[in-house]
């Protein structure tokens, strides 16, 4: 038996649009998307992927940052790599070892009675806004030579522009998207009834699946790291 050997598989979103418009029976085999109807479908299509983003975990959209500490400073700005949410942080020793912190909710983080006081970093505060994403860090190092924080963080989706842009998820997602794409436009095609039915149960079922799957292998409990303890 001979096989491609090949596993990578992407759509751009003209390919899923053509595939979300072929459930609905909107266009048949072969022929090419009406330029007047690509505006509006990109727009929910790109819509719909933003709304994934509260959605988690998916694991394939976690990635990881690091910030260079600077003497007394508190704060930092995190807009290179624009996460929707932080995760975890640690501090790194400028020997490499790591050091992991813990998180604070904005009111605890507010109501520090003294957010310059030194020390090394052991807690940290993630204020994501419309325009900025800034990581609060406490107690506040005096004196620095490379020590960073290292952090993972959810990342966002990347839009599609044109026709040609590759979605930003991972091939065991793409039927999924189609699917959920096509059961978002019912409503503009007039599709009712039983094909309606049976588009809105698959998109829901595949939603499921996919989300399901995209877990962590295994939970692990591991108690509070407190320094000093």
């Amino acid at each position: 038996m001979t096989t491609s050997g090949v596993t990578a598989l992407t759509m751009t979103a003209r390919e899923i649009i053509e595939f979300a418009l072929r459930e609905l029976n909107a266009i048949p085999i072969g022929q090419e998307l009406d330029v007047n109807e690509v505006a509006p479908v990109m727009q929910k299509l790109n819509v719909m992927l933003r709304g994934y983003e509260t959605r988690g975990p998916h694991l394939w959209r976690v990635a990881d940052g690091s910030v260079a500490l600077l003497p007394n400073t508190p704060s930092y700005s995190l807009a290179t790599d624009t996460p929707l949410r932080v995760i975890e942080a640690r501090y790194r020793y400028a020997n490499g070892q790591d050091l992991p912190m813990k998180q604070m909710t904005a009111v605890q983080y507010k109501t520090l009675p003294i957010k310059l006081s030194p020390g090394v970093p052991t807690q940290w505060y993630f204020n994501p806004q419309a325009t900025s994403q800034t990581l609060y860090v406490w107690p506040v190092p005096r004196t620095i030579t490379t020590e960073t924080i290292q952090y993972s963080y959810q990342r966002r989706f990347q839009i599609c522009t044109t026709l040609d842009d590759d979605l930003d998820i991972p091939s065991e997602w793409l039927d999924t998207v189609g699917m959920s794409l096509a059961a978002r436009l019912l409503a503009s095609y007039g599709v009712e009834g039983e094909s309606a039915a049976r588009i809105e149960k698959t998109a829901t079922m595949l939603l499921r699946a996919a989300k399901a799957f995209d877990r962590p292998a295994f939970v692990q409990f591991m108690p509070d790291y407190r320094v000093g303890a």
